[in-house]
């Protein structure tokens, strides 16, 4: 990140997703072909860090809470970014579970802290830098503040490249960070070199500096910021190989910023793009990458118009609404269990990657489209195995994320039951446009399961206090009636108790009413989040909805749906739930 340069963004329209029939016409087919019987190992989630992206008041609970973050990114104070070591950031930060990367720089960079301007080194002096890092340590330990790593300078190869400063000053004022830290700590771990990009000159320099002079980093890490996805597996596959043929011991690596060629760049929020870059920092896992975070350059401060927004994938403007990219990294947290190999017939064109979780008896995959084109997706699913089937048969589901600056009601583009012959299935998808990424879940079909079914207006309910909340009659709803919670303010809940026969795995669908006045809602299923947010504005009519797969032991549970927002045409944020169905899955 290059402090410090501010941000501006354009403001992007609040729009419903198009419908899939109103797609231009499209280009080349592209085939993707999905291989279960080929483990790919663990899925980690690696790459769902962020630079950034959390402060007290933004973005919204709820968006934190749909994604998983692995690690954060950021200063211990500065006035146009998240402080870390802010006593309410860091809470909020620490309640996601994230490991904290905290850079030893700020200060320099800092206009309001007395190092403002120092450079490590300057004048031949190192006490001042060993004085900022020591405080830096005491204010960290002092108020239990957890930093998993301590990053000695951000992309020092563009920030020491003078006569007055090169860079083999910056490699002693790492030296010096190390050392410093190391003799109050030998057990915490430095990070570095930190450089804006894949320079593998820069980085053996490094290292063979660290290694001569003992200081070599605990984190290796550099960025890959591109407007299109590099060869990532191959950087990190380079390095290590490198680090082993010169007797380096290969550390852990973290890529600290990813995707996006500038500030304000669309590219850096592009759903399409964003999936080659999961997709690869996952298949960069055996090559030791730990994490990755995506590249957050976005301010607070005096500006109200810059809001912390979690990797640029909250709205802009309030930072309460989720982008396409959002859509991603929520169908993410999903992709649990195993990655399988899935390869394309033209990866820089569109990119996919493929988890399947055996317990959960599903498998969730990510497909994106980095071409300004459209393209026809041909998806081959091989060996798919028995978890996923039932009598021969297996559902599938696919959703598109476009590429828009609010997102809240994503388009289905396919759903239906397909015969598996041989344990495969080959399905051409709708067309995916330019920018866009498709989520596609493949789960054993419902039809057959004896499934239970709670009518919403005969659940034991509780909402918000001075809410109404009523049953109604209608013709169209199921058994005559269904349930309202006439809502007015994010934040507004409705709960109802369902009493679950037998301990198992389960797919939960709701029938809900679209309507002009309705709202946009999470469900948090005893306490917990579960599925995607849901917006139930839209021309009125019933519909069913399926919200995912979980495990339910026998007895009772509770369903709480709480208004997040509203789409911009929406006239209030009523919610209104017909009935739910739980069906056990084989």
């Amino acid at each position: 990140m290059r402090i410090p340069r501010i941000l501006t963004a354009t403001a992007a329209a609040v729009l419903l997703a198009p419908l899939a029939g109103a797609l231009p016409a499209h280009a080349d087919a592209i085939t993707l072909t999905v291989d279960y019987g080929a483990d790919a190992g663990p899925s980690n989630q690696v790459a769902s860090g962020f630079l950034h992206g959390i402060e007290p008041t933004s973005p919204a609970q709820y968006l934190i809470d749909g994604v998983k973050v692995v690690a954060i990114r950021g200063a211990d104070h500065h006035p146009n970014l998240p402080s870390l070591f802010d006593r309410a950031t860091y809470n909020r930060v620490a309640a996601t579970g994230a490991k904290l990367r905290v850079g030893l720089y700020y200060s320099a960079t800092n206009a309001s802290s007395p190092d403002y301007g120092y450079w490590p080194g300057d004048g031949g002096n190192w006490d001042r830098w060993r004085t900022i890092v020591n405080r830096l340590y005491d204010e960290a330990r002092t108020n239990g503040y957890q930093v998993d790593s301590w990053i000695t300078w951000n992309e020092p190869e563009a920030q020491w490249s003078s006569t007055a400063r090169p860079f083999t000053t910056y490699l002693a004022a790492h030296n010096v960070a190390y050392d410093t830290l190391k003799a109050r700590d030998p057990g915490v771990k430095i990070e570095g070199p930190e450089l804006s990009s894949y320079n593998f000159s820069r980085i053996t320099q490094f290292l063979t500096y660290c290694k001569q002079n003992t200081c070599l980093p605990d984190v290796l890490s550099w960025h890959e910021l591109t407007a299109a996805a590099p060869d990532i597996p191959g950087h990190t596959a380079q390095i290590k190989q490198w680090m082993i043929d010169n007797g380096i011991t290969p550390m852990p690596i973290t890529i600290t910023e990813y995707q996006g060629s500038g500030y304000g760049n669309s590219d850096a929020w592009d759903p399409g793009v964003n999936v080659r870059f999961l997709a690869q920092f996952e298949r960069s896992v055996p090559n030791g990458l730990v994490d990755a975070l995506d590249s957050d350059w976005d301010y607070i401060g005096s500006d109200g118009n810059f809001k912390a927004t979690l990797g640029n994938s909250a709205d802009k403007a309030t930072g309460t609404l989720p982008k396409g990219l959002w859509w991603n990294y929520n169908t993410y947290k999903d992709m649990t269990g195993r990655l399988v190999r899935t390869t394309s017939s033209a990866p820089a064109t569109v990119d996919a990657f493929t988890a399947v979780d055996s317990a959960q008896r599903r498998s969730v995959g990510l497909i994106g489209n980095q071409n300004t084109g459209t393209h026809t997706v041909t998806l081959n699913l091989r060996n798919i195995p028995a978890v996923l089937q039932r009598n021969g048969r297996i559902h599938l589901t696919v959703t598109r994320f476009d590429d828009l600056g609010a997102l809240t009601n994503p388009a289905k583009v396919l759903e239906q039951d397909y015969t598996v012959s041989g344990n495969n299935t080959t399905v051409t998808l709708p067309a995916l446009p330019a920018s866009a990424s498709l989520r596609f879940d493949v789960s054993p079909v419902v039809a057959g399961s004896a499934a239970t079914v709670y009518e919403a207006e005969s659940l034991p309910v509780t909402s918000t206090a001075g809410v109404v909340r009523r049953n109604y009659s209608e013709s169209g709803a199921s058994g005559g009636q269904a349930s309202a919670l006439e809502s007015t303010a994010v934040g507004q809940s409705v709960t109802y108790t369902i009493n679950v026969p037998a301990t198992g795995v389960y797919a939960l669908s709701a029938n809900l009413k679209r309507e002009a006045s309705r709202g946009f809602f999470q469900l948090y299923v005893d306490g917990k989040v579960f599925g995607p947010p849901q917006d139930e504005y839209g021309a009125a009519a019933y519909y069913r909805t399926t919200l995912g797969h979980l495990q339910l032991t026998a007895g009772q549970h509770t369903l709480e749906f709480r208004v997040v927002g509203k789409h911009a045409s929406s006239s209030n944020r009523w919610m209104v739930f017909d009935r739910f169905e739980i069906a056990p899955l084989p």
